[in-house]
């Protein structure tokens, strides 16, 4: 999966916020610029932040337990807010229930601004180098 140092062109969210699609540009001097998408699907949650001209550095893929201890105390201030899909009555049962359903935790950072996480079922990576 190539993303490192890649242009974020731009991402979508469809199905009902169940499949997020990161399109990227990779382009090199002298070579001519590949575009991959990176697709999440059954996504459970997700939350970007700062998305224009963003450059991927780095996706990391972490336990569901890790990322959601670290950022508990907001999405339980966005379950108040908004209501987060398939939470019940606090983060430990919350993150028992997307662990049950195989549900696994990214990491998106950029150089610049674009950074945040996905939580979904699966990831996969499709490239054009037209």
């Amino acid at each position: 999966m190539r993303y490192h140092d890649c242009a974020l062109d731009k991402y979508e969210v469809s199905d009902r916020g169940e499949t997020i699609s990161l399109y990227l540009v990779c382009a090199c001097p002298g070579k001519e610029a590949d575009k991959s998408c990176i697709r999440f699907s059954h996504v459970a949650l997700y939350n970007f932040v700062h998305t224009g001209g963003a450059t991927i550095t780095d996706i990391e893929e972490l336990p569901v337990a890790d990322l959601l201890r670290e950022i508990g105390a907001q999405v339980a201030d966005w379950n108040r807010w908004y209501g987060v899909h398939l939470w019940k009555s606090g983060i430990d049962d919350y993150i028992a229930l997307l662990q049950e359903q195989c549900c696994r935790a990214w990491r998106i950072e950029s150089a610049i601004g674009f950074h945040r996480f996905v939580i979904a079922h699966a990831i996969a990576c499709t490239v054009d180098r037209r």
